[in-house]
């Protein structure tokens, strides 16, 4: 039988409405529950999957330079104060 729970990104958390008394699993999409239901039995209604970010690191001089789902940091003064930096230029 195929699963038809539906696929998030966010992490789950559960939600009682005080208008409607209904119960819902939230995580971006709004899944309706019984009464009664804990945060712990939320994989019961939905697929929780953590994105996979694309991660490199390298090392320039001594400091780490990371690529993270595309976008390039450096552990340095430099870049904390100014967001660029000569290690990231040797990077690139």
């Amino acid at each position: 039988m195929p699963d038809t729970r539906p696929i998030v990104s966010m992490s789950p958390s559960i939600f009682k409405s005080t208008i409607s008394g209904k119960t819902y699993v939230v995580a971006g999409k709004w899944v309706e529950v019984p009464a009664g239901t804990e945060l712990s039995d939320a994989h019961k209604y939905v697929n929780h999957l953590k994105p996979q970010l694309e991660t490199s690191t390298w090392r320039v001089s001594s400091y780490t330079v990371r690529r993270v789902a595309g976008k390039l940091s450096c552990s340095c003064p430099g870049y904390r104060f100014h967001r660029k930096c000569k290690h990231l230029k040797a990077v690139a």
